[in-house]
């Protein structure tokens, strides 16, 4: 086919790397370290470059009006795609295709290693940030297989992950991240089913897709406040009508500035973990609705200078057994601002700390804990 379509785009995501480089293998391909990840529209991936021009400006009557450009240095490969959040029936364990981008958020090994940030269990799995105190997380490839031509993204790092709580849509994560060489393969095929096998540019297999798992609707989410990290004060269920989770690991790349050559990103660092969030509702009256909440909040707006809460969105709803459940035992929340609609409306602005015994503690990585539960088997 002369033109390669969107829509025809596969992506593999794969922890058979180099161990010190992060550049994908050619082989060794297995579906325990290789599977395939469905994708929504809107899925992108670039490199971009940075460029030096030299110019001249001289007086005289035939001035020289030239210039001069120099490729510098490639940037960061920057790739985004959003996925469903689908909690499978493993038949032992629960487990869910996305779960190798949470475990790659926050660990330092893959599912099941060392350093690992995902857990899978009988009755549910779970995503910590225990891990994540590292200058570098995971090393990860992306395979990309569209019509007849084909890419890899090597040396990977998630940047970020935002969960997005729209009525009217189907829970999924909105990922974003970085890598450090774009480069394109020939020849490379895949197969679909259970298990994909690779061939031409690449030999090995995969794990296929599960497209059997269960979807969640976000109009069925819950929320849970309670005033104070211990959780011993006022409870506060609000119903919200939209609102976002946003995990972000602030990722800087190097990148050498040798003249002669055009400079490649080496290596990166991970910055400071900021786990951020908006809620909104209608300003509902009662002592444990939002109403309540304002009035609570702004009772000590003079003196309570880090206003604490714990937080819990079960997306889904709390009573299904098909849900995900995102808990920050411990966050900051601003005074909610209230909108003068037909309806009148407020947003919650939060932001998760780290806690122990009860108290803010800023070197503590327990943040947020992420849980999947289903009883549909797949």
């Amino acid at each position: 086919m002369s033109f390669n379509l969107i829509r025809n785009s596969r992506v593999f995501f794969t922890t058979n790397v180099n161990a010190e480089t992060g550049v994908v293998a050619a082989s060794g391909f297995l579906p325990a370290n290789t599977r395939e990840i469905q994708v929504l529209d809107g899925f992108s991936f670039s490199q971009n470059t940075t460029a030096e021009t030299v110019t001249l400006t001289e007086a005289g009557a035939a001035p020289v009006r030239g210039q001069r450009s120099f490729n510098t240095a490639l940037e960061p490969v920057d790739f985004s795609m959003s996925t469903y959040m689908r909690p499978a029936d493993g038949g032992t364990n629960i487990t869910a295709e996305e779960s190798v981008l949470w475990n790659a958020l926050f660990a330092t090994a893959p599912i099941g290693g060392s350093g690992a940030a995902w857990t899978e269990g009988v009755t549910n799995c779970v995503l910590t940030a225990g891990n994540s105190q590292s200058h570098q997380l995971q090393k990860f490839g992306l395979i990309i297989v569209i019509d007849g031509v084909s890419y890899i993204i090597d040396n990977c790092a998630l940047d970020s992950a935002t969960v997005d709580f729209g009525l009217d849509a189907i829970a999924m994560v909105a990922w974003a991240g970085k890598g450090s060489i774009l480069r394109q393969i020939a020849g490379l095929t895949a197969t679909t089913g259970g298990t994909v096998t690779f061939g031409g540019g690449l030999t090995g297999t995969a794990k296929g897709k599960n497209t059997a798992a269960p979807f969640i609707a976000n109009k069925l989410s819950t929320l849970t406040l309670k005033k104070e990290i211990d959780g011993t004060g006022a409870t506060f269920n609000v119903a919200i009508t939209g609102g976002s989770l946003t995990i972000a690991n602030n990722l800087t790349y190097l990148t050498p500035a040798n003249l002669g050559v055009v400079n490649r990103p080496f290596t990166y660092f991970t910055g400071t973990r900021a786990i951020t969030g908006t809620l909104n509702c209608y300003l509902r009256a009662g002592s444990s609705n939002s109403a309540g909440l304002l009035a609570d909040m702004l009772a000590g707006s003079t003196t309570d200078v880090d206003p604490a809460f714990s937080v819990q969105v079960e997306v889904g709803g709390v009573a299904n057994a098909t849900r995900v459940e995102f808990e920050m035992p411990a966050a900051v929340l601003t005074i909610p601002t209230v909108a003068t609609e037909q309806v009148i409306s407020t947003t919650i602005n939060f932001t998760a700390q780290g806690s122990s015994a009860g108290a803010f503690e800023i070197g503590e990585a327990n943040e947020l804990e992420v849980r999947y539960f289903t009883t549909n088997a797949t």
